[in-house]
């Protein structure tokens, strides 16, 4: 072994492992369903106990802190674990470039609609700062506002715009306030 990898295992890190090695695996296994990638992370989680070297000693519930690490190490696993959907169960499928592109369609169509029924100093601070990337400082600097007086402006016109596109186009928000639900209509 190299002096650059070569650790020292502090004898708290062992007897805190030997008590939890056996009960972690067996959480990850349950969890994944995979042995391999269960063994995998609980070597990861090991590896990141080991690094902490004699701080590793300090922590209160270190216990705890193993099964945290192990949780992150899954957590993050799986995230990179490409996503597969059985489709096979479906009876009827459609195009999804025909129902999605209409939808985007009606969508794109409602957008205009709805800047149109907002002020124009709310459709210019709309199109300038959102639809166009102008920085909220260069809007102020052009209209000679303070970056304060623009941030009010354009958070005021975007909560009408949000009102208006839930009201004429169904827009539907979730809990990060981001396009959820639409329905198309000729709104």
């Amino acid at each position: 072994m190299s002096q650059t990898t070569k650790q020292t295992v502090v004898p708290c890190l062992l007897q805190s492992w030997h008590l939890s090695e056996s009960e972690i695996y067996h959480w990850l296994l349950k969890q994944s369903g995979d042995p391999q990638l269960s063994f995998d992370l609980l070597q990861d989680t090991f590896l990141r106990a080991l690094q902490q070297q004699k701080k590793f000693c300090d922590i209160q519930n270190q216990r705890a802190w193993l099964f945290r690490v192990a949780h992150n190490l899954l957590l993050d696993a799986l995230r990179r674990q490409p996503l597969s959907v059985d489709i096979t169960s479906y009876q009827q499928l459609e195009s999804p470039l025909s129902d999605g592109s209409a939808a985007v369609e009606s969508l794109a169509q409602c957008l205009p609609k709805a800047l149109t029924k907002l002020s124009p100093a709310e459709q210019e601070i709309i199109r300038q700062c959102d639809l166009l990337g102008l920085s909220q400082q260069a809007f102020a600097d052009a209209h000679q506002l303070s970056l304060s007086a623009v941030k009010s402006r354009i958070q005021r016109a975007r909560k009408k715009l949000k009102q208006i596109l839930q009201q004429q186009c169904q827009i539907r928000f979730d809990e990060q306030q981001r396009v959820c639900c639409f329905i198309a209509s000729d709104a």
